[in-house]
Order: structure tokens, then C-alpha cells, then sequence
């Protein structure tokens, strides 16, 4: 009888451990979730300048929401349009939109679809067919137009007096101070369900200091660190989300233009691209966490920057730079913001100085947006891009619109319906090696222990529609 009793008793126990375990696993509404930036956001709207416009449309996105998106494995996916069609000529597009609501309870509609969307692309001739659908005519065929509206720039937001921006996602803005703090709160009413916490708390800006030395993110969720921080992190066992090497840092060479701005020859262009060692770069400075660069799209996702060399010549950088017969010095400008630049403009002057080209760099703040790129009077800029697409069209479109290419590359790339042609883009804007492309890195979070169902994509992107932590009420 005692045996029988004490093994009533374990059983018991044992189930009630199990049920223990097994509730503290499901997910949970409640709680805040805290974010640590590394990067201030300045402003909320996707087509605002920003000088990281990945940071600002991470925090957006939780509020706008595109028409369509592009999944883990790039395939085109529905958001708030529920089905489209084109036809013969991929130049008219027909949508369909789901029943979903504005943050003020307003239902989107083909109407306030198509003020939005004129907003980003004046040249599109929007018809509004009905209620819930609506045709977009563009100037030229786009064979990839569903996957040019997941891009952030073509969120579908209500626009009212006073700059208030409303949009459609799970989280609504309840504080905001720019550069410094961002609060949201969940959207009870989201068409595609309640999100577990209560709310998301974005601080920009700040440093991690702290939570290095201590190995320990306390009382906040997540937080990015910089590549050179990573090491660290990794040998004291933390929790670490690494995208693909996505982000491309380029040496952008800028047209001639209002600034005392000479064009610098193409031949000592090219002898700096030919004398820079990107393979030290990335093994040594960025502690191989990322990847040399040669074209303009990563190897990962298109299948042919192998087409792209992206090997140290030294001695045709040295003799390019003896053809063009010049001692010009060059100015490159990198963000002062990101230690990670400025180590990496440093070493590509010290790569210069062996094939006799004198680089001087210089750190500004804001050298990483277009607005600031437009004011410095520098020869060239080390820029990070952000890969903002898993779709291939999508994310040079997206590229040729950062560095400003000519228009007609621009419409070429929308035009192309095969991988050759975006191939033989790529080759023409890199052919006169106005953009030198350096290396490939990943973003990188640091999450707590205590969270859950954090999706990270392979170009950094987030997805967070499942996301909960643990101790919530």
C-alpha cells in the first residue's frame, strides 16, 4: 500500500512538473518587450532620409504594411492584398485587397490605397475598380511589380494634418522621441490577430558598454551588436542571431556636381578596387563573420557574383595608377558613428598607400544618408548598404535608388523578367568603378534567454508576428 502511495505520489509530481514546463513554453500574451538600437531613428515614415534607413523601416514596419511580402525562401507572399493578376504585357496589374483597418479604426480601401501608393510612384496610373480593388498601370512592363510593393518605400500609410501617419500593422506609436526612444503598442483589432506583448520598446542610439562587460542583457530583450563586438558574445555562450552576409560595404564614387568637386580618373578608380585586400578585411577586421564583394547583389541569394572578381591585384593597381599619371590625393569620407568603418576606410588607405595612391579619410555622422552624402566635398564615401529584399529584382532596385544610378538603369532593372538581364546591369554599373564593392557583412542581434519565436531573415529583416517572452502578465 505504501509503494502504491509513493508511486501515486511521483507520478503526480512528475505531471506536475511537465505541465510546469509545458505552460512556461507556450507563448504568453503581455509584458513589454525592451530593444536596444545601435542606431538613432530619426523619423517613422518609410520615405523620409535617414541615415540607416534598415534601423528606421525595422521599428516602421510593426506599423505600415506593404501589399504583398517576400518570404524566408524569397517567394512572393500575400499582406494586405489578398490576390493579383497582370496581363499579357506585365504593365497592368490588377489587385486585391483583404479587409483590414487603419489605426483610427478606418477601413483601407482601393482609394486610400491608391493615394498612398501615388505618393511613392506619381508615373503608375491607379485606377480604383471597386470597394476592394484597384489597377496599377505602369509606364513600362514590370514582371516583378508584386515584388517591388513588399519594399518598405511602398507601405500603404494614411496620411493626415500635422504629419500623424497611420498604418495597418500589429503595433500602434504610443511615444515617440525622435533619436532617442520609440514605444509602441499592440493593435488589439489587427486583422491577422493580437500580438502577444503588450508592447515593443525601442531605445536608439545607445551604446552597449555595460552589457558587455557584464555578459548579461539584464532587464532588455534584444540588442544589436557590431561585428567586432561579436566575439565576445560568442566565447561567453549568449544567444546570437546572425543573418547572411547582407549589408555591402561599397566605396561609392560621386558624380561631379554643385560641390568644387573634380571627376577622379576611372583608371585610379580602378587601381584603388584592384589594390584593396577584402579577403584581410573581412578575416581579420570583421573576424570572418562576413564575405569579400565583387558585385552588386550577394553570391547567396543571385547565384552569379562569381562574375565578379573580387581578388587583390596589386600590380595592376599600381600600374593603372602609373597610366593615369596622377598624385592626386583622395578624400574618403566614412561614418563616425560606426567603429566598423572607420577601421575599414583605414585600412583600405593603408592598401592604397602600396599601390602608390594617397587616401585620406575622414569621419562625418551622416555621410551614410543621400541628403548627407549630397553636402560633403570628398572624392569618395564608404557607404553600408542594407540588402533590402530577398528577391533579386526587388533589392537592385532598391540599390540603384540609394546611390542614385541614372534613371534609365532604374527602369531597365524593373523591366527585366530574366536573370541575364539584372547580370548585365550589374556588369554596366559597375564598369567604370564608380561603386567599388568591399565586403559583405551580417546583421546581428543578442537576445535574452527569456524570449521566443524571434524570426530573423536571412537579410537581417525581422519578422516578429509570433514573438513572446517568458514572465509576461
Amino acid at each position: 500500500m505504501k509503494r502504491t502511495l509513493l508511486l501515486l505520489v511521483v507520478i503526480t509530481n512528475l505531471l506536475a512538473a511537465s505541465s510546469a514546463c509545458l505552460a512556461e513554453s507556450r507563448p504568453r500574451y503581455g509584458g513589454s518587450v525592451r530593444i536596444l538600437l545601435r542606431h538613432k531613428v530619426t523619423s517613422l515614415d518609410p520615405l523620409s532620409e535617414s541615415d540607416d534607413p534598415a534601423t528606421r523601416d525595422r521599428v516602421a514596419g510593426l506599423m505600415f504594411e506593404t501589399l504583398t511580402q517576400i518570404d524566408a525562401e524569397g517567394h512572393t507572399r500575400a499582406k494586405l492584398a489578398s490576390a493579383w493578376q497582370a496581363d499579357a504585357g506585365n504593365r497592368d496589374w490588377i489587385f486585391t485587397l483583404r479587409q483590414a483597418s487603419f489605426h483610427d479604426h478606418s477601413e483601407i480601401n482601393s482609394a486610400s490605397v491608391a493615394a498612398s501608393l501615388r505618393s511613392v510612384s506619381p508615373d503608375w496610373k491607379i485606377t480604383v475598380n471597386s470597394q476592394q480593388t484597384f489597377t496599377i498601370e505602369t509606364p513600362s512592363p514590370a514582371p516583378h511589380l508584386p515584388e517591388l510593393l513588399a519594399l518598405p518605400r511602398y507601405a500603404i500609410i494614411k496620411r493626415l494634418p500635422g504629419d500623424v501617419l497611420l498604418g495597418t500593422g500589429p503595433y500602434t506609436l504610443a511615444e515617440w522621441q525622435p533619436g532617442e526612444h520609440v514605444l509602441l503598442a499592440a493593435n488589439d483589432d489587427y486583422w491577422n490577430g493580437r500580438p502577444f506583448p503588450d508592447s515593443i520598446d525601442f531605445r536608439t542610439g545607445l551604446s552597449l558598454r555595460e552589457h558587455l562587460l557584464e555578459r548579461n542583457l539584464t532587464l532588455d530583450h534584444a540588442a544589436e551588436p557590431s561585428p567586432d563586438q561579436l566575439r565576445s558574445l560568442e566565447q561567453a555562450n549568449q544567444t546570437l542571431l546572425l543573418s547572411r552576409p547582407a549589408d555591402m560595404l561599397l566605396v561609392f564614387f560621386p558624380e561631379p556636381g554643385a560641390k568644387p568637386r573634380k571627376a577622379v580618373d576611372p583608371r585610379l578608380r580602378e587601381a584603388l578596387s584592384s589594390a584593396i585586400n577584402r579577403a584581410t578585411i573581412n578575416n581579420v577586421l570583421l573576424q570572418r563573420k562576413g564575405v569579400p564583394a565583387g558585385g552588386l547583389l550577394p553570391q547567396w541569394l543571385t547565384g552569379w557574383e562569381f562574375l565578379f572578381p573580387a581578388s587583390q591585384d596589386m600590380e595592376r593597381g599600381r600600374r593603372l595608377r602609373a597610366d593615369a599619371n596622377s598624385t592626386q590625393p583622395l578624400s574618403l569620407i566614412y561614418d563616425s558613428s560606426d567603429p566598423v568603418m572607420k577601421m575599414v576606410a583605414e585600412r583600405i588607405a593603408v592598401d592604397a598607400r602600396e599601390a602608390g595612391i594617397l587616401v585620406q579619410t575622414f569621419g562625418d555622422p551622416h555621410s551614410n544618408s543621400r541628403s548627407g552624402r549630397a553636402t560633403l566635398n570628398a572624392d569618395a564615401i564608404l557607404l553600408r548598404v542594407a540588402l533590402s529584399s530577398l528577391d533579386a529584382t526587388a533589392a537592385l532596385t532598391e540599390l540603384a535608388d540609394e546611390l542614385a544610378l541614372p534613371a534609365d538603369t532604374v527602369s531597365a532593372i524593373v523591366k527585366a523578367s530574366r536573370p541575364e538581364e539584372l547580370v548585365e546591369i550589374e556588369r554596366s554599373a559597375l564598369a567604370d568603378y564608380r561603386l567599388v564593392p568591399v565586403v559583405r557583412l551580417p546583421q546581428a542581434l543578442w537576445l535574452n534567454s527569456n524570449v521566443h519565436e524571434w524570426q530573423q531573415l536571412p537579410n537581417g529583416e525581422w519578422r516578429l508576428d509570433q514573438l513572446w517572452v517568458e514572465g509576461s502578465r
